[in-house]
């Protein structure tokens, strides 16, 4: 544990292990987390000193190698919705992972075809 051990993190590291996966379409309910994709892709000097800088610097790096286009997308929150609840899911699993320092690729709800989107 620790102070970089949040949510937060853990939904980061979930949209990471979902592109790594192959997923181009991803939903969250992270509404703050899309902010700060945003402003890490816009600008990244201001995340040098940020808490999670490190995992969106990653995260950001996974966006620009991915063969598809990624598509995050803000949904309502437990509104059952597949894909923010299989991120929700992958952000539960990722909080358990022994090393903080990598995305752990495993997919804990793979869905339909194994596109959580479905």
């Amino acid at each position: 544990m620790g102070i970089t051990n949040t949510v937060g993190r853990a939904e980061l590291a979930a949209i990471t292990a979902a592109i790594l996966h192959g997923h181009s379409h991803i939903a969250t309910d992270s509404l703050l987390f899309l902010h700060q994709i945003k402003k890490q892709l816009l600008y990244p000097e201001l995340h040098r000193h940020h808490l999670q800088g490190d995992i969106l610097k990653m995260l950001l790096q996974t966006f620009r190698n991915s063969a598809n286009p990624v598509h995050v997308l803000n949904v309502k929150s437990h509104a059952g919705i597949a894909g923010d609840e299989c991120t929700d899911a992958e952000a539960k699993y990722q909080a358990t992972q022994i090393d903080k320092n990598h995305a752990d690729i495993g997919m804990p709800c793979a869905g339909i075809g194994g596109n959580p989107i479905h």
